[in-house]
């Protein structure tokens, strides 16, 4: 395996679309999503004070260097974040996650990242299971994770890493086929 940092803007099935490095510059187009109620609603983090974002674009630029956080461009416009990581080497089992800004929701971007995502854990991680959690009340997730081929596998009632009063998490999988 080399040092070498992740390949920069590898295309996605939509060609305009596409996962790259996050850069200290991006720290006003990452807050403007970030720091939104609407689009942290149904996360376990936000809505970000500046302080929160300046924190997470500090580890991102960190962690990107081994493909956990990725910047989602759309053209030259930062749109949101995604991100691909092994959870359990050994089992070859990881987790993805992704936000988008609203302005760009409905227009098939997250479906398109998760494929990327999937793309990356699969080849570059050599993963054989990928997870991915959501509450239960984002429709809209549920959809994007179920039309890029995740299963609903488990229901939990209480999530440890909630710091919102989610009532329910929902866990989808999907194996390497």
């Amino acid at each position: 395996m080399s040092n070498n940092p992740p390949a920069h803007g590898v295309t996605t099935t939509e060609p305009e679309l596409r996962l790259t490095d996050f850069r200290a510059q991006d720290l006003s187009a990452v807050h403007n999503f970030a720091a939104d109620p609407l689009v942290c609603r149904y996360s376990t983090w936000g809505p970000n004070q500046l302080a929160d974002t300046q924190k997470f674009l500090a580890d991102a630029l960190i962690e990107q260097l081994h493909r956990r956080l990725r910047a989602i461009m759309l053209g030259d416009v930062l749109i949101g974040s995604a991100s691909v990581w092994a959870t359990d080497r050994k089992a070859k089992a990881g987790e993805l996650g992704y936000t988008l800004n609203r302005e760009y929701w409905g227009n098939g971007y997250a479906t398109a990242a998760v494929g990327h995502l999937l793309r990356l854990g699969f080849e570059d991680l050599g993963l054989e299971r990928i997870s991915a959690t959501c509450d239960a009340r984002n429709a809209a997730s549920i959809r994007v994770l179920e039309k890029s081929g995740f299963k609903l596998e488990e229901r939990r009632t209480e999530d440890p890493e909630n710091n919102k009063g989610r009532v329910e998490t929902l866990v989808f999988g999907l194996h390497r086929t």
